[in-house]
């Protein structure tokens, strides 16, 4: 590289550039980035600084300072910002005044953080985790609190992985509100593939962010990492459904730590599903058994509803709203709402027909049905 070309990417450089290019050196950890604020300032100081300068910081290894020299000639801020705009992805820094407040609690925050929709901003926020292969049980919970929740305006934070995150997510929608979802992959990338359609809608009404950048996909050694932010966001964490060992008892651990309310729904004896959360209840977390308990600890009014579910009660016969409650935003076939309700084809159709009608649910594909709102 030349100093023509050094001088070029140097023109390209606005001041949040000069904060990306710190965060997203390779190797170059938090607790250093700190040390090279300290020492310069600003990110531009850190950026325009002499490799001799670099040298002389204590903690900073030749090592590093070949890495930061290095990443000045190959960064691109032109395309960088191009290539976020294609995606129609945002990015912050540690350095940036919309970094969550949260995340700065952590021993090791994320450098940088990318995101689709918005970043929680709600003043209340609780995340929802629990068992991916969760039971019917656990998936009427999750779905329950997140409306509930949603519906008092707190937003809902997950992890949008099968079982209990999924219909955390889905029931934050359904009552109405914000929810976030905390990817162990790049923003942009919808994991599990099927939950495309819930994606859509988070990022429609709250958000999906990741500290992965662009084109990264999903890895199992991802996921437990994503689950420090998740506790992060949030002012508490409730487990619907957990093992003795978990991804969920970890973030209600990380939530702990960092001193924040940690509330579990109690499951049956001898469930391998409840052994989590029976254990977390022991140990002193909260048991709850319904929304307006959280609600009323985090102190909001708990009889705060949504009129979108109330209208919804009111003008639905029996039938239609069991039908209705048994859809999502993932398309359901009709055999499988059948098998589910036990109910016939004709006695379904009955149910499904005022439903299409008043645009409450729409059917995709040949038999496949979501619900819209």
């Amino acid at each position: 590289m030349g100093e023509d070309s050094d001088k070029k990417i140097a023109a390209e450089m606005a001041e949040g550039d000069y904060e990306f290019w710190l965060c997203s050196i390779d190797g170059i950890g938090i607790q250093k980035i700190k040390r090279l604020q300290k020492k310069f300032g600003t990110p531009e100081a850190v950026y325009r600084a002499p490799e001799r300068q670099l040298e002389k910081i204590s903690g900073i290894t030749a090592k590093d300072v070949h890495k930061i020299v290095e990443s000045r000639k190959f960064f691109r801020p032109g395309e960088w910002r191009e290539k976020l705009s294609l995606l129609q992805m945002k990015s912050t820094t540690f350095f940036s005044g919309d970094y969550p407040a949260g995340c700065r609690q952590l021993y090791t925050p994320p450098k940088r953080m990318f995101y689709k929709g918005g970043l929680p901003t709600e003043k209340y926020r609780v995340a929802v985790v629990g068992a991916r292969d969760c039971s019917l049980y656990g998936k009427s919970m999750a779905r329950f609190f997140g409306a509930g929740l949603a519906a008092a305006g707190v937003a809902v934070i997950s992890g949008m992985a099968r079982g209990i995150d999924g219909w955390a997510h889905q029931g934050a929608l359904e009552g109405g509100g914000r929810t976030y979802a905390v990817l162990g992959n790049s923003a942009e990338i919808c994991y599990p593939r099927e939950h495309w359609r819930l994606y859509e809608s988070i990022i429609k009404n709250g958000g999906a962010l990741s500290e992965y950048p662009p084109g990264t996909e999903a890895r199992q050694g991802y996921f437990p990492m994503r689950n420090r932010i998740i506790s992060a966001l949030a002012d508490a964490v409730l487990v619907i459904e957990a093992r003795k060992k978990s991804g969920s008892l970890i973030t209600a651990d990380l939530a702990l730590e960092m001193g924040k309310e940690v509330f579990a729904i109690p499951g049956r004896i001898g469930d391998t599903l409840s052994e989590g959360c029976n254990s977390m209840i022991k140990q002193g977390a909260g048991l709850v058994t319904e929304p307006e308990e959280i609600l009323d600890i985090l102190g909001i009014d708990v009889r705060t509803e949504t009129e979108k579910i109330k209208k919804i009660n009111i003008h639905l016969e029996t039938n239609e709203k069991m039908v209705y409650d048994s859809l999502s935003f993932e398309p359901t076939h009709i055999n499988t709402l059948m098998e589910d309700l036990n109910m016939s084809q004709i006695g379904l159709m009955r149910c499904l027909l005022p439903l299409l009608k008043d645009g409450l649910i729409q059917e995709i594909g040949n038999h496949y049905y979501i619900k819209c709102n």
